[in-house]
């Protein structure tokens, strides 16, 4: 780990070759992916020669993947959300008013029972509140996951057509490499099944039928806690892990305080994103509301952000040394810290 954090890492846009900083990268070394200087041609990549391209004639073909993503994200990716939103902002209208009518029906077909009915009507109110509480935050955390991927492909949107006027042919090959990893489906529908209600009809029969059934999803037992977990998935991971993170989408930020890197990965254990920073993480935690993730830093005692483009941001540093980190559905951080930098 600590061999791969001290690699000289060139920014994006940056031209100045990573490892001759005095020179202008030109060259693309096809085996290894990178951008190089004539200097790193003759000596580091010389037995790639055959795979080095100008980076001059490499622009119109990185231009027109530019022009595809934008095209997609305008044409398809952004209106498929904007329409999914819309379609769950009227689901979480309907829901509300839906809840109400249920509540109303039950309780009024309780007046006509006797008061031997109480405790069961007692029983009914409360799984529809919990239910209405359930479905309710489904749908705005469904909503919350769309929102913040429009956001980030509108700002990307925006962004690249600056490149493409712009820009220079670097910043072209470092855009097409950040899109590549970008991730455009739409987050699973979540799974949503409204609670239906049937008043009863003879009152004579038993006093659950008289007051009326309350269909409710079988899988209620998601908005309780199980007698045991299921195992959704499971693998095997190279590194050490002392902090991880689920997201709504079913990936997961993985960490370990030893090192200066977060890993995102997919339910297989793979990684599909990392993030380097300039000091040791200790600790993650992912904001409930906007699902963005944030760390806090041993030596350098700060709180980062990590923005919608996986570009970590200082929000603020303490006295003490940060060793657990939370971020509340208010929006509010607690860390927790040491004192002495010698106690762990």
């Amino acid at each position: 780990m600590a061999n791969r954090a001290q690699l000289a890492v060139r920014g994006k846009g940056e031209i100045k070759c990573d490892v001759h900083k005095d020179k202008d990268v030109v060259f693309v070394c096809k085996t290894c992916n990178v951008l190089i200087c004539t200097t790193c041609s003759l000596s580091n990549h010389k037995l790639h020669f055959d795979s080095l391209c100008e980076l001059s004639k490499i622009k119109n073909e990185k231009q027109k993947i530019i022009n595809d993503f934008i095209n997609d994200s305008e044409n398809v990716n952004i209106p498929k959300l904007s329409q999914e939103i819309t379609s769950f902002r009227t689901k979480l209208s309907s829901c509300k008013t839906r809840y109400e009518k249920l509540r109303k029906n039950v309780i009024d077909n309780t007046d006509k029972c006797k008061k031997e009915l109480d405790q069961i009507t007692a029983e009914y109110v409360p799984i529809c509140n919990k239910m209405e509480v359930a479905d309710t935050d489904l749908i705005e955390t469904h909503i919350t996951d769309l929102e913040r991927r429009l956001d980030t492909l509108t700002e990307l949107s925006t962004k690249y057509k600056q490149t493409l006027q712009t820009g220079t042919a670097v910043l072209m090959y470092d855009s097409v490499s950040e899109i590549r990893e970008l991730d455009f489906d739409i987050p699973p529908t979540p799974n949503i099944d409204m609670a239906e209600y049937t008043p009863g009809v003879d009152r004579q029969s038993h006093m659950k039928q008289a007051l009326g059934k309350l269909k409710i999803p079988v899988d209620l037992l998601r908005y309780t806690l199980p007698d045991s977990p299921t195992v959704m998935s499971q693998f095997s991971y190279p590194d050490d892990i002392t902090s991880i993170c689920p997201t709504s989408d079913g990936r997961a930020w993985l960490c370990d305080f030893e090192t200066d890197m977060v890993n995102l990965i997919n339910n297989k254990g793979q990684v599909i994103h990392t993030i380097k920073h300039n000091s040791k993480i200790k600790d993650i935690s992912l904001d409930p509301t906007t699902g963005r993730l944030w760390f806090c830093c041993w030596g350098e005692r700060s709180i980062c952000e990590v923005s919608s483009l996986f570009t970590p941001v200082t929000r603020f540093t303490i006295e003490d040394y940060p060793a657990r980190l939370c971020v509340t559905r208010e929006g509010r951080v607690v860390v927790g810290t040491v004192v002495d930098r010698g106690t762990r």
